[in-house]
């Protein structure tokens, strides 16, 4: 089992794996492109660049940005806004992106920001890639958005909030990608449709079958509550954890 840590997208990004040490250097190369392509704070991104251009042009961009913005926005109209990629404050929203033949068009300015998303895929395409290099076990792991390989995987723990030293563990589900939004560390929650923010007292975490959608879902199961129709829709579970250290029990 090779076990390598790097830091990538604003975190630090870990891979235990059972392969040979090229794919652990082609999965974290993968994971390289996602943050150089999808950063909003490089100027050059294409991130950047959209929101610089794309309320005047289209902007061409790497096919991995397009589908990342592509499920973001089949999250956005599945959650009513709870979830969107476009920070609020200006009246701009997720239904003023376009998306059309590998290009990005905004109806007015605005500013993107995948980070509640790209997280995500950068981990399934890491995960995806070791796969298919014949990793059997092992897992990617970037600051909390977990994603096993194989199909056996240990157990998941959960920090209790305010309690870093604490944590309990989730009970045994048959998913391999796993994302939480928390307090921790001064984050807050923003809610995208009304632009307000606040404290998160308890934990979220989402179980599914690929991170995009538990790192997505996190935000909006946060805001919504947990509700059943979205997670079936996604086949997605969710967890509440308390400040006590009592985890509520999922649903979906």
């Amino acid at each position: 089992m090779i076990r390598r840590a790097r830091p990538l997208l604003g975190t630090i990004v870990a891979i235990a794996a059972d392969a040979a040490p090229a794919a652990v250097e082609a999965a974290f190369a993968a994971i390289a492109r996602v943050h150089a392509c999808m950063s909003a704070q490089r100027a050059e991104s294409d991130i950047g660049r959209i929101n610089r251009d794309a309320h005047r042009h289209p902007v061409a961009v790497d096919p991995w940005t397009f589908e990342v913005l592509k499920r973001a926005l089949e999250l956005s109209e599945a959650t009513a806004g709870a979830f969107d990629v476009v920070v609020p404050g200006n009246g701009a929203r997720h239904t003023d992106i376009v998306l059309d033949r590998g290009a990005v068009r905004l109806r007015r300015p605005a500013q993107v920001d995948v980070s509640g998303i790209a997280k995500g895929f950068a981990v399934d395409v890491a995960a995806d890639l070791l796969q298919r290099r014949g990793a059997g076990a092992g897992s990617v792991n970037a600051g909390g958005d977990l994603r096993f390989l194989g199909a056996k995987h240990a157990a998941v723990n959960v920090r209790v909030p305010g309690q870093p030293a604490q944590s309990v563990q989730l009970p045994p589900l048959p998913y391999p990608a796993y994302a939480t939004s928390s307090g921790e560390f001064g984050a807050r929650l923003y809610d995208p449709r009304t632009g307000a923010s606040g404290g998160m007292e308890w934990s979220v975490t989402v179980a599914a079958t690929t991170c995009l959608v538990a790192d997505a879902l996190t935000k909006a199961t946060a805001l919504l509550g947990p509700v059943n129709s979205l997670l079936k829709r996604f086949d997605a579970a969710a967890f509440a954890l308390d400040a006590n250290g009592h985890l509520h029990a999922p649903a979906g």
